[in-house]
């Protein structure tokens, strides 16, 4: 048993951004309602009538207030009225087929300005069809629950996302790391991983100034190409791996676990979009979401010591 206690240090400070996460002029800006109708390039068939910017604005409120497409109509359309705007709203079904042709390529780049970052990335699992497990468990439901995967690559000094991608539940951890490591940049001198992206490739990936903390695997043996790798072998089999653990900082990487957690209690374990151009849609937003959260606010704690 520990003999200290987690204390928040910034209790009231938190406080009040936890309700500035609820306020509506933090979500939605009324310059939108400039930019409410498409002004690009026409192409054959159906008019396009409403901009990117809206359907955007409309899948934000929401996953921020988890709100059903027909709801979030309904509560959009009362929004304009308050604020006196005669302006039509996308019905559910133009948002629904919008939303898998956005465009969110760059939405986490603008937090990926900084140099030197400590870069960690780890997956997690979230549900997209089939039974629910009380179904499994009375009725023996034989249909199979199924999952797909988010890798998510977070700066661990500042916990902001700087890269997201939604694969299926096959796709293994190590093929993610290349395009991980394209798209957020050379922009990194550490990187952090679990026991699942001890691979060579983890390493070659890397540039040679970047220092690589990943856990070696119990079989892991020495080899000619992965300088620091076999350091970490030969640490390990002089002390311990715990031991190694502390020396090299390697609990940094459970904030990429408390990334997920909030994740999970803020939007839920389930993701609504069916088609995988939406669901990796959904998955940046709701990380602009989340770095948009951590900005305004994060707690502090600090360690309170029981005397013995």
């Amino acid at each position: 048993m520990r003999s200290y206690k987690q204390q928040i240090t910034n209790s009231q400070q938190y406080t009040n951004c936890l309700k500035q996460r609820g306020r509506l002029d933090f979500w939605m800006d009324k310059s939108i309602f400039s930019k409410w109708t498409y002004s690009g390039k026409q192409s054959q068939g159906g008019k396009v009538i409403y901009s990117d910017v809206v359907i955007e604005l409309i899948l934000v409120l929401s996953y921020v207030y988890s709100l059903p497409l027909r709801q979030t109509e309904g509560f959009v359309c009362s929004l304009l009225a308050l604020n006196g705007e005669k302006l039509s709203v996308p019905d559910y079904t133009t948002v629904c087929r919008r939303r898998k042709n956005l465009d969110v390529s760059k939405k986490l780049r603008k937090w990926n300005g900084k140099e030197n970052i400590v870069f960690s990335i780890d997956n997690s699992g979230l549900k997209c069809c089939g039974e629910k497990e009380w179904m499994q468990i009375k009725h023996r439901a034989t249909r199979r629950r199924k999952f797909i995967k988010i890798h998510t690559g977070i700066n661990i000094t500042t916990r902001e996302i700087l890269y997201n991608k939604a694969t299926s539940s096959k796709v293994s951890d190590i093929s993610i790391l290349s395009d991980a490591v394209e798209k957020v940049g050379n922009k990194f001198n550490r990187f952090l991983a679990d026991g699942g992206y001890d691979s060579k490739i983890s390493y070659t990936k890397m540039p040679s100034e970047v220092e690589v903390v990943i856990p070696p695997r119990k079989n892991a043996v020495r080899d000619s190409e992965t300088h620091q790798r076999n350091q970490a072998i030969d640490y390990i089999s002089e002390n311990s791996k715990s031991k190694w653990k502390r020396e090299v900082g390697y609990h940094q990487r459970a904030i990429v676990e408390n990334t997920f957690s909030r994740w999970k209690t803020i939007f839920g374990e389930n993701i609504k979009s069916k088609n995988e151009q939406s669901k990796q849609v959904e998955v940046t937003l709701k990380s602009e979401i989340l770095n948009k959260m951590t900005g305004i606010g994060m707690p502090e704690w600090n360690r309170v010591y029981f005397l013995k």
